[in-house]
């Protein structure tokens, strides 16, 4: 296939998301507010992201709308970082990705254990929104939108 014949790449809300999430200290920054740690300082130490960083990360994440900045303290000025509606939308992916790594990582580092409101052990999984199935490779088709791809040989 000559270069000019090759498809371009085609839209991806999943790179959308990964250009939004994908940096280093992103998902753990997200990871430390929905575990309730709100300042500066917290966010610093559990996520051991240099300040520099962490700076432009909050910026980021508040630019793209999943996180907020509230001032605490005038004197100094002070800021706490909260999830928006967006960011909460990302406690399931920060949920299933947390479930993933414990069953597919090594790191030996001690599990934490989520309870639902319910009482029951957290364990989250994707699920159709009908049927309330397990969703798993194979189960569904795409359609519409740029999907599937029609590649030419």
């Amino acid at each position: 296939m000559s270069p000019e014949s090759l498809p371009s790449p085609r839209p991806c809300s999943m790179s959308d998301a990964l250009a939004v999430l994908g940096d280093s200290y992103s998902l753990p920054l997200l990871r430390e507010l929905f575990y309730g740690f709100h300042r500066f300082s917290d966010l610093a130490t559990l996520t051991g992201a240099p300040r520099t960083l962490l700076t432009g990360r909050l910026r980021k994440l508040e630019d793209a709308g999943v996180i907020v900045r509230r001032q605490y303290s005038e004197h100094p000025p002070r800021y706490e970082y909260h999830l928006t509606e967006a960011g909460a939308d990302l406690i399931p992916v920060i949920l299933t990705l947390k479930e993933w790594g414990e069953r597919h990582t090594g790191d030996g580092v001690a599990k934490a254990v989520f309870r639902h409101s319910c009482g029951a052990e957290l364990h989250p999984q994707a699920t159709c929104s009908q049927c309330h199935r397990e969703i798993r490779p194979g189960d569904f088709e795409v359609m519409g939108g740029t999907h599937p791809p029609v590649l030419h040989a």
